[in-house]
């Protein structure tokens, strides 16, 4: 009777030892469980970026290099996982400097650096020439005011879209603010001033006016809104290309 007992209490511990053990792996596969997810995650909205940036065909960049060894990785993570489940459980196998998260970490930057590097080319490319000095000219003008104001507000909306676009409607969105950018910059509409006037200030604004758009009615009505002294002249060499 006491061997059977002390039999039965032997076996009875080494199930408790058995289920002590499965508690624990299976905590520790949920804990890898959730780095793969998180990694997952964390990628697909890159993936989604490089979808659209190229549906714009505005990428160049190939990371197949980093995305084969990634692929190597997780064929290799599958296979050892068959064998043993155990294996994926071992940080000395999951988390070293060549382990999943590290792979996907490094492909993941890669992809981050180059969108975001395409994204800023993207922009600047697109963004009109706005001369802030001559917005700070124009500001003294009340007829100016709105425009310029819109024109200051659609900048720190472009500015603020930092973040890599996700599809093309993120696309679309800022070129829809640098759209109406470019109207407003090309317009500065004023009902108050003159067509003569307005003319000045755009060709000014950008390539610069020659002295033959300085009529005496332009220069009028700079000299009585206080510009007149805001105006430099400069002289260009063959302006016309000539030799």
């Amino acid at each position: 009777m006491v061997l059977q007992n002390s039999h039965q209490l032997s076996e009875l511990s080494q199930k408790i030892i058995n289920l002590r053990k499965y508690a624990e792996n299976f905590q520790a596969f949920q804990s890898r469980q959730n780095q793969i997810e998180q990694a997952v995650a964390k990628t697909i909205p890159l993936v989604q970026s490089l979808r659209a940036f190229r549906q714009r065909e505005i990428v160049n960049f190939d990371l197949t290099q980093k995305a084969d060894s990634l692929l190597e990785l997780i064929a290799n993570v599958e296979a050892r996982f068959q064998e043993d489940p155990e294996w994926i459980i071992d940080n000395q196998n999951f988390n070293n400097k060549n382990s999943f998260n590290s792979k996907v970490n490094q492909l993941q930057n890669a992809l981050r650096e180059q969108l975001s590097h395409a994204w800023r080319l993207y922009r600047t490319e697109k963004m009109p020439s706005t001369n802030q000095e001559f917005l700070k000219v124009l500001d003294k003008v009340s007829a100016f005011k709105p425009t310029i104001q819109r024109i200051r507000y659609l900048e720190l909306q472009i500015q603020g879209s930092n973040s890599i676009p996700e599809s093309l409607e993120d696309f679309e969105k800022v070129d829809r603010l640098i759209e109406q950018l470019k109207q407003c910059w090309d317009r500065l509409d004023a009902d108050e001033v003159p067509e003569a006037v307005l003319n000045f200030l755009r060709i000014a604004a950008n390539e610069g006016a020659t002295l033959s758009l300085l009529t005496p009615e332009v220069k009028d009505w700079l000299t009585k809104h206080d510009l007149i002294d805001s105006l430099r002249i400069r002289l260009i060499s063959n302006p016309l290309g000539s030799e």
